[in-house]
């Protein structure tokens, strides 16, 4: 076991005194100066109080020497000698193992800080509960700003530890940037933004997972930022949001609300779980690969190219999303709030935003699966046992389900309202040509089979539903 400094000079302090009384203290003489200078050579300066137990030995050991020298003298320095002697040879040994030891501590933690050290389980739960309790404000908050939070709040998280374990952190220039705005210093401003848009713009396309992280993370802040703004400029919205607050009440005071709120935080956590799954799985795998899939290689670079393609098609779904949302807004802000779009995106996808997210959750789940796949055939090809793929295999299983839980829940809600939008409209715009032409040449999406009450608690412009994320 190796002995630092501070230890050999705690344990000296504990000597039983009349031990060293005994044993002919000009040893503990020497002993004690030889920590001193080791202490000294090592840059530790031992407390006062030590010190002074230091000068306790010395003088006591000079006293005991005095006495001892005027009846064996020559004995005496023989003694010292062969001590001194001694002693020297086991600082310099020990300097030496202290050396090779700090240096071994040293390429040590150069290596641990490449390791991928993930939030923990309680903390992601804490961070999709925690946004989900706005419903306890406004009941619609729990599954609009909460729903959003949640995932932007979780996923960060996630990028943060994968851009920390590569030397290219992100929240350190965050930090920074907060202490500017703090001084009011623009260009420090404008700096730490630099350096966190630069970090993450290396970070992408070498780590998958990072990139399965950014792709959430993108989702859960841009859908907050389309929240806020539909709210502050969009009066109806407003008006859609009190409605829902009011039906809440009728239904009783809010700690009532804990059950369904609760259940919206544990969706949403089971809907970040594929993300934990590729990065255990998938740290130091990038993004790009080879241009043209060779089958030669057998069914590793088949597997590393299917899990780059799903996570690319899921921003993709998380990206016609947004340009749905942005398409509308413009189109209504344009022709009129009671306008139909049918242009843009909309030519092709009668509800892009709810078919982009299904999309994108869809993708996650599947690239959670084929993470646990892929591990399993490079176990396999490196020779491991059936039994070790199995054991990989039930590790992973609780992770699976929650994903599985996840994608079907959100999926469900979304198909859902999807239902019931498509209804409304066919009963507002029905009967018009550009309706009837626009639903032969687009897309449904993915939808419920029809309901005959989907109209229950319906907007002046066709666009409300039960899901608060429902088209602008």
């Amino acid at each position: 076991m190796l002995v630092t400094p501070v230890d050999a000079f705690n344990n000296m302090n504990n000597i039983n005194t009349h031990t060293l009384q005994r044993n002919h203290l000009s040893t503990g003489n020497i002993l004690s100066r030889s920590v001193v200078h080791r202490l000294q050579y090592n840059n530790v300066q031992p407390p006062s109080t030590r010190r002074q137990v230091v000068h306790l030995h010395l003088s006591m050991s000079s006293t005991e020497i005095s006495d001892e020298s005027n009846s064996n003298k020559s004995k005496s320095k023989r003694s010292t000698i062969f001590t001194a002697a001694t002693l020297g040879l086991l600082a310099l040994t020990s300097t030496s193992t202290i050396a090779n030891a700090a240096k071994k501590v040293a390429t040590t933690a150069a290596v641990s800080e490449t390791t991928l050290i993930l939030p923990t389980i309680p903390r992601l739960a804490l961070v999709c509960i925690l946004p989900t309790l706005l419903g306890y404000y406004k009941s619609e908050y729990g599954v609009s700003y909460g729903y959003g939070t949640a995932m932007a709040a979780s996923s960060a998280l996630i990028l943060s530890s994968i851009a920390n374990s590569v030397g290219l952190p992100l929240l350190p220039g965050i930090k920074e940037a907060l202490m500017s705005l703090k001084s009011f210093q623009t260009a420090g401003v404008v700096s730490s933004l630099t350096t966190t848009l630069n970090n993450l713009q290396a970070l992408l396309p070498t780590s998958l997972p990072a990139f399965h992280a950014f792709a959430l993370f993108f989702y859960g802040t841009r859908l907050n930022l389309f929240l806020f703004y539909r709210e502050v400029f969009l009066a109806r919205f407003r008006a859609m949001r009190e409605r829902i607050e009011e039906r809440a009440k009728k239904q009783g005071g809010r700690l009532k609300r804990t059950p369904f709120l609760l259940s919206c935080a544990f969706l949403y956590f089971c809907m970040m779980t594929p993300l934990l799954i590729t990065s255990k799985l998938c740290h130091g795998m990038s993004m790009s690969g080879p241009a043209l899939l060779s089958l030669s290689g057998g069914a590793v670079p088949i597997l590393e190219h299917a899990l780059r393609s799903t996570l690319v098609i899921a921003l993709l779904g998380f990206l016609l999303g947004a340009f749905g949302d942005l398409n509308k807004t413009i189109g209504k802000a344009i022709q009129g709030e009671d306008a139909l779009i049918t242009g843009g995106i909309f030519r092709f996808f009668r509800h892009p935003n709810y078919t982009g997210e299904v999309i994108g959750w869809v993708s996650s789940l599947t690239s959670g699966f084929l993470a646990v796949t892929l591990k399993t055939v490079k176990l396999s090809a490196e020779g491991g046992t059936t039994g070790g793929c199995l054991s990989l295999w039930k590790s992973m299983a609780p992770y699976l389900l929650l994903s599985v839980m996840g994608a079907t829940g959100i999926s469900f809600v979304l198909a859902t309202a999807t239902t019931g939008l498509e209804f409304r409209q066919k009963e507002k715009y029905g009967e018009t040509t550009e309706y009837q032409n626009w639903i032969k040449k687009s897309w449904v999406g993915f939808k419920m089979a029809p309901k005959q009450d989907s109209s229950s608690g319906g907007a002046d412009d066709g666009d409300e539903s039960g899901d608060s994320k429902d088209e602008a």
